[in-house]
């Protein structure tokens, strides 16, 4: 697990460093990242298949995961919770057969395209 926190942290400090405002912190279980415009993130990516992108803005959330438990989403496991907990839509950013990086990468790409508005 740890090699796999590792690996998002490197990909976020090399690619994402523009949206970045320091450092990623590395928990045991996750990895944060503060972005420039105070929100923060914070991701869980246990194995290849379960994930979890908490974005924690001001006021909402924007999470991204993998818990089965939304079968009515045609994107099922994946989903994506916008604003608050229970608007839940299809995830139109991460896939399942994406590798970590991959994911990280997706997921920051959308994160640049919305700190900026």
């Amino acid at each position: 697990m740890m090699h796999r926190l590792i690996v998002i942290a490197r990909c976020a400090e090399e690619h994402f460093s523009d949206i970045i405002s320091e450092a990623p912190i590395i928990f045991s279980d996750k990895v944060r990242l503060l972005f420039i415009d105070g929100s923060f993130m914070d991701i869980r990516y246990p194995v290849d298949s379960k994930y979890s992108f908490h974005w924690q803005l001001e006021d909402e959330i924007i999470r991204i995961d993998t818990a089965p438990h939304h079968r009515r989403v045609s994107t099922y496991p994946r989903h994506m919770h916008i604003g608050k907990e229970e608007n839940v839509i299809e995830d139109s950013v991460t896939e399942i057969g994406n590798t970590v990086e991959e994911n990280v990468k997706c997921v920051l790409e959308f994160v640049r395209s919305k700190v900026g508005e």
